[in-house]
């Protein structure tokens, strides 16, 4: 079947509805068990018939004879499976077809198929597929691309990339289904190789790309069931190709090359879509494509097909192939010369879409050095078609089909196009010469099979193959048919003899019918009812409409037509006459006529047919946009604030509060308000204020909320904010002393904490504070050093979080060490608010001033009598005189009169080395012994004189050190009763 359609003056519509395409068809159907089976009861066969006519090298049949655009040198049946029918489907084997068997991939998961011809007229092909049981399957087939990209464009390694799926059991109940890899989504995004242009050999030659696929779930779950499946579907080629008809003598024009321009660099495969945006190509979309080399037997003397093949080009990308060659200026001056043959027939015609699947014929009629002057003519690239019968210049009505018309009824000749009112009785006729009649198709734009308002007399046979041969139609309004809805119907008419097909168009005079072609990101259009988003205003939203109502149409913010305002712009007119129009509306939310607030409920407009303005259609325009924070400011003077490139607010418990100036289109709100803050909204406008304030303190730091200012018109359009509650004051964190006898003595969140300090040269202790904006700290105590600020952080709410170190005071004097208890405070004042906090600070010891001394003394009697210093170190025999002054001011060494007392009663008066006593009260003594221990200990009396405590039971001993080694050093001093109590 063949369509020549010459594009002169032919509209878009009717152009685009005259190709014929290599239609799909699909069939399921159970034979009778093979007499043969495959004997593997986890598999079934499935005969798979493509009906076209394939060239192939087959092992167990002769080649079919066909055209290179048929050839088959490599096929892939990629099989994906699911435990439901509506599961998620993924990758499970593949069948391999190869005509060169070394190429043959290899794997677990790959089956070698043949291809074997079902006729002797070779125009179907099968190969018999052998498919595990257990899921449901579908099938996607693609010849001739053996390579495959990724979305991305990264280049797909079907090694690493497909992994079959796994049954564990196939037909038990225990079986467990490992998905494969990848999934059924992932694999429609694959595409063709992009074709580079900078390479002069990459261009699309045979053989070709070509896609089909089996998409309905073929049901292998059930094991009992054996018998042989058979489908059948036509693989589609993914290319379009160019024949270019040229006499030299004649055009004088020599063709050698031809390219195009702002072609498309691949497709995808299901569907068969070109890769880049639509409509609009985005940059670096496209290309053009290398220049092929115009060759063969009757370039430039004829017909030449397949010049060149291309993938598809939309009607937007503006696309048209380059002819380079000579022009004969004379008979003895060749001219190089380059010429553009824009897809589109001449005059002001429309663009054409080139289509995969489909030939164009470029007929070149007349050159000269400037011009060309050619046609394009439009036809199916079917199996079995030829162009050898392609006649230049045919009449566009050339079966003789005559479209009878009458009252209010219109039909324009050059488009082939019916206008008739919807109006019950209204009809027309159709008369065809054909002396075999022809087979007829009534059908509906995008296939509609709910809004059929015609009725054809005889009916449509839809193309099937019948007995009767009328030449005489009449078409009517439904009269029955009582919807709103008057989709553009399409009649085809095939000659039964020749094939010649014509197809004429019936639109109706009614309400118009709108579709949304385009719109900015975010923007929708669907049963009538816009939605455009605003993301800022510097970039304000539209959205194209396409109307088609008869006799032209026109927009009006009221039914009767009389009014438009600007906050809505159109171009190019709110009024035009063709009946196929597009308006651009664009928000200009600025104009001074713009709804403040845009409502809730949107804003309808219509859109009026001029030929008929009682026809009207009512358009809903609704508006949503992302909130946008124009100013903060901050009310009744405080610290809380708002920080724009973060959006975090910090409300304090000073009475101050946040303004936010917010612009956002019909207002908005704001929700996830936590109970510890209040939100009081200004008057509902597209930009209005609202104030936040903390209502409650608390005690718990880092308290934050995140709120969302939300769209009033759509809340799913909104902004989130992270708000900290803040306290003014001064809280202390932690405090760690130098080693266990400084330490915090009350709880750390009590009005005036205290800390115990034992303070010497090296023991310190630290502490930490938290406050809004930072401290300073200053002291009430003579024994210690003002506390220095070692560290600061910043928290996550803002908080500043001082590290303060408290240390006592250099050279202190014998006076300030040797008293027990001292006392003092800490203040810290937060920066800003000047609000304090007060530590107490005090001792529970003396101290003993001695370098590296961290330990404090402890007292050696019951009754308070004697301090005695921690140990300093060891000192050896007959050097008293070296280390009689290591005690500092206020301590000494022992004496024998404190031994004395110490040890109740006896006189010391030296007895010799090894003498032992009793003590004379054991109870009393045993402060001494348990700080002492059994450990030697300086005398002041005299060089070498020493005790021990604790020798044996309730014991002490005197004596001289002779050749002892290693008595300790401690110092004593006197129970003071005004600095010690």
């Amino acid at each position: 079947m063949k369509t020549f359609n010459k594009l002169y003056g032919v509209s878009l519509l009717s152009f685009l509805l005259s190709v014929a395409a290599c239609t799909s068809e699909t069939e399921e159907q159970i034979e009778k068990p093979s007499p043969e089976p495959s004997g593997k009861v986890e598999r079934r066969e499935v005969l798979l018939t493509l009906k076209n006519k394939l060239s192939v090298t087959a092992t167990k049949a002769d080649p079919i004879a066909t055209a290179d655009e048929n050839k088959i040198s490599s096929l892939d049946v990629y099989i994906f499976g699911s435990e439901t029918e509506g599961g998620t489907y993924t990758y499970q084997e593949r069948f391999c077809y190869r005509e060169n068997t070394a190429d043959m991939p290899y794997g677990n998961d790959v089956t070698a198929l043949d291809l074997l011809v079902k006729d002797a007229e070779a125009k179907e092909t099968t190969a018999l597929l052998s498919l595990r049981k257990g899921l449901f399957v579908k099938l996607y087939c693609i010849a001739n691309q053996s390579r495959l990209l990724a979305a991305d464009g990264t280049p797909i390694d079907p090694m690493t990339t497909f992994q079959a799926l796994q049954q564990s059991n196939p037909g038990q109940k225990d079986n467990t289904v490992s998905p494969g890899s990848p999934e059924e989504a992932d694999f429609l995004k694959y595409h063709t190789p992009l074709i580079d242009p900078a390479s002069t050999t990459d261009i699309l030659v045979t053989p070709l790309p070509m896609t089909g696929a089996y998409t309905t779930p073929l049901d292998l779950t059930d094991f009992s069931v054996s018998a042989r499946l058979q489908l059948g579907f036509k693989l589609t080629r993914a290319v379009a190709r160019f024949d270019i008809v040229n006499d030299a003598t004649t055009s004088r024009f020599t063709l050698q090359s031809v390219s195009m321009a702002q072609g498309r660099k691949g497709v995808s495969f299901f569907p068969l879509k070109v890769i880049g945006t639509l409509p609009d190509a985005a940059a670096g979309d496209l290309i053009t494509y290398p220049a092929r080399k115009f060759e063969g037997d009757n370039a430039n003397a004829g017909t030449t097909t397949g010049a060149f093949y291309s993938y598809p080009s939309p009607v937007e990308d503006g696309g048209y192939l380059i002819l380079n060659g000579t022009y004969a200026a004379n008979n003895t001056e060749n001219i190089p010369v380059t010429y553009k043959v824009p897809f589109k027939p001449a005059g002001d015609g429309n663009y054409i879409e080139v289509s995969q699947n489909h030939r164009y014929t470029v007929n070149i009629t007349k050159a000269d050095e400037y011009h060309l002057d050619f046609t394009i003519d439009v036809a199916d690239w079917t199996d079995e078609g030829t162009i050898d019968d392609y006649t230049p210049g045919g009449e566009a009505d050339e079966n003789g089909i005559s479209v009878n018309v009458a009252g209010d009824v219109d039909y324009d000749v050059a488009t082939r196009t019916v206008t008739m009112p919807i109006v019950d009785d209204t009809q027309f006729t159709i008369e065809g010469g054909s002396g075999a009649g022809y087979y007829t198709r009534m059908y509906y734009e995008n296939e509609d099979t709910e809004h059929q308002w015609l009725i054809m007399d005889p009916p449509a046979d839809n193309m099937v193959k019948a007995d009767a041969a009328p030449v005489t139609y009449t078409i009517k309004k439904d009269n029955d048919y009582k919807e709103t809805k008057y989709p553009v119907a399409f009649i085809r008419f095939t000659d039964k003899i020749s094939t010649k097909e014509t197809i004429v168009i019936v639109q109706p005079l009614s309400k118009p019918t709108i579709s949304g072609t385009s719109s900015s990101a975010g923007c929708s259009f669907l049963d009538n009812n816009i939605i455009l988003y605003q993301a800022d205003v510097k970039n304000p939203p539209s959205m194209k409409l396409s109307v088609f109502a008869s006799g032209g149409s026109e927009l009006s913010f009221t039914s009767d037509g009389s009014s438009w305002s600007d906050w809505l712009t159109v171009t190019p007119s709110v009024k035009q006459d063709a009946s196929k129009a597009e308006y651009v509306m664009t928000l200009n939310s600025s104009s001074t006529n713009f709804p403040n607030p845009y409502p809730l409920e949107g804003t309808d407009f219509y859109i009026i047919n001029q030929g008929d303005k009682t026809k009207e259609e009512r358009v809903n325009v609704k508006l949503s946009s992302l909130p946008v924070i124009e100013k903060s400011e901050i009310v009744d003077a405080g610290f809380s604030s708002y920080n724009t490139s973060s959006k975090t607010m910090y409300l304090f418990d000073d009475n101050s509060s946040v303004k936010l100036t917010v612009s956002s289109l019909g207002g908005c709100k704001v929700a996830n308000v936590p109970s510890w803050m209040t939100v009081t909204p200004g008057d509902i406008k597209n930009t209005m204020e609202i104030t936040f304030k903390q209502t409650s303190s608390g005690t718990a730091e880092g308290v934050s909320a995140k709120i969302e200012i939300q769209n009033l018109l759509d809340n799913t359009r909104s902004i989130f904010l992270t708000v900290y509650q803040k306290l003014q004051g001064v809280r202390l964190q932690e405090v760690t002393g130098s080693n266990k006898y400084s330490y915090l003595e009350s709880d750390i969140i009590a009005e005036t904490p205290t800390v115990v300090y034992y303070p010497t040269q090296k023991n310190y202790f630290e502490y930490k504070v938290r406050s809004p904006f930072g401290i300073s700290v200053s002291k009430n105590a003579n024994w210690i050093n003002t506390p220095s600020l070692t560290t600061t952080e910043t928290l996550s709410n803002g908080d500043v979080l001082t590290t303060i170190k408290v240390t006592m005071v250099n050279n202190p004097s014998a006076t300030i060490c040797n008293t027990r208890r001292k006392t003092g405070t800490i203040t810290m004042t937060a920066t800003k608010s000047n609000k304090t906090k007060t530590m107490n600070i005090k001792t529970e010891y003396p101290t003993f001033n001695a370098p590296n001394m961290t330990e404090p003394p402890l007292l050696a009697s019951k009754y308070s009598s004697y301090w005695v210093s921690p140990y300093i170190e060891t000192v050896t025999q007959g050097q008293y005189s070296i280390y009689k002054n290591s005690c500092p001011e206020g301590w000494g060494l022992i004496s024998t009169s404190d031994i004395t007392y110490l040890f109740a009663g006896t006189s010391l008066v030296h007895p010799g080395a090894g003498r032992y006593y009793k003590y004379s009260n054991g109870t009393d003594q045993n402060y001494a012994v348990s700080i002492l221990g059994a450990e030697y200990t300086v005398v002041s009396d005299a060089a070498g004189y020493f005790f021990r405590a604790g020798e044996g039971n309730n014991q002490f001993s005197l004596g001289v050190a002779t050749g002892t080694n290693g008595i300790s050093l401690r110092c004593w001093r006197q129970y003071n009763s005004s600095s010690d109590k």
